[in-house]
């Protein structure tokens, strides 16, 4: 088995599986953590708290809004192409369909997914150096958040690339591009689950829990 074999076969295995079996324990550990520590929201549970701080964070009708109007938007519309492009691009769709699974869902058209890369690109650099540039937000930030945006981005650049053949005449790039997307596409898997990028499911539970403390307060979300 060459190398390129493994990345697309056994390594791709090992970071779904790091990806499903690490986000199930973080989950678990999120929500025994927090039945220990927090005996008040065990005890004022309601799920009228809970849907009503998911609702207002899911939908952009938070508080944050006014306050930052050009940065929450952003983010919202960072996350809602970061899930849809690598789910609904046509190529990914035909690779599950060639699988031994052979699902198969329908894919957005091939124009809106390039628009969606480009744009989730744009707003990665502009995350970069709102970090970099801003005295306040610089204080707080660690290597590791500039890494994870590079991490995070990475895969919609080499996919870019990969499906326009931007770099094919540069030689290693160009021969190497679909080994690099899918190594890139594999580390974010595998960083999930392991790194602050957990923040992608734990912050439906940690938003739920403060939603229930707010609620009980008597607090508005």
């Amino acid at each position: 088995m060459d190398f390129y074999s493994f990345v697309e076969g056994p390594l791709l295995w090992i970071a779904f599986l790091t990806f499903i079996i690490g986000t199930i324990l973080r989950i678990v550990m999120f929500v025994a953590t927090a039945r220990k520590m927090d005996k008040p929201m065990v005890r004022y549970f309601r799920w009228k708290y809970v849907l009503a701080t998911l609702g207002r964070w899911i939908l952009p009708i938070n508080k944050d809004m006014g306050k930052n109007p050009i940065f929450m938007p952003l983010v919202y519309i960072f996350h809602i192409f970061l899930i849809t492009v690598p789910i609904f691009l046509a190529g990914h769709v035909s690779l599950w369909e060639e699988s031994r699974f052979e699902w198969s869902w329908a894919a957005i058209p091939d124009a809106w997914a390039d628009w969606m890369t480009l744009i989730l690109i744009g707003v990665s650099i502009f995350f970069f150096l709102r970090r970099l540039i801003s005295a306040d937000i610089r204080l707080i930030s660690a290597l590791s958040d500039y890494l994870l945006i590079i991490v995070t981005a990475l895969p919609f650049v080499t996919g870019y690339f990969l499906t326009h053949g931007t770099l094919d005449s540069t030689g290693f790039l160009g021969d190497n591009m679909s080994l690099i997307h899918m190594l890139s596409g594999e580390l974010m898997l595998i960083l999930i689950p392991l790194t602050r990028l957990s923040h992608a499911f734990l912050f439906f539970f940690s938003r739920a829990a403060t939603g229930i403390e707010f609620g009980r307060r008597g607090y508005s979300m």
